[in-house]
């Protein structure tokens, strides 16, 4: 893959996770208190992990184990998110987001496709490499995506 091909990965699975759970969108702090199960400051992998199973849970609303677009737009939609409907974040649409994180091209993204791409981009978000992300570290991912950048 070019470099890139690997920036606008980076943005649309940043885009994907972070706009898929509308408290990132909205209020990253909120965000990182509701994943910072233990209180201690820090939201660790597992942590990490157990948020993005719930987001993916809140998005696949027939239950079948896959996310379609209009299951992810129907997601912004309740959460009144009109404005990211109108203006999705880095000009991608949902179906954008799906289409970069979607291995097998079924046009869906599957729970092993979304978890594949939160494990990756929290490795990417992990910009000290200590295994946890502290509030500095989501509040820069939050920007990036707020700027429709991506890291190098």
């Amino acid at each position: 893959m070019t470099h890139i091909t690997h920036k606008r990965m980076r943005m649309a699975l940043l885009s994907a996770l972070v706009v898929s759970a509308p408290a990132w969108a909205g209020n990253p702090d909120a965000s990182f208190k509701s994943m910072d199960g233990n209180g201690d400051g820090m939201v660790s992998s597992a942590e990490h992990a157990q948020a993005v199973q719930q987001m993916f849970a809140g998005m696949d609303a027939n239950h079948d184990g896959n996310v379609t677009a209009a299951e992810m737009d129907a997601r912004h939609a309740m959460h009144g998110d009109k404005e990211k409907a109108a203006r999705p974040a880095g000009g991608m649409s949902s179906a954008d987001k799906i289409a970069r994180m979607d291995t097998n091209g079924d046009g869906m993204l599957s729970a092993s496709e979304h978890e594949a791409g939160a494990q990756s981009m929290f490795s990417e978000m992990d910009t000290d490499g200590d295994g946890s992300l502290s509030r500095q570290e989501v509040a820069a991912a939050h920007a990036t995506m707020k700027s429709g950048k991506t890291t190098p």
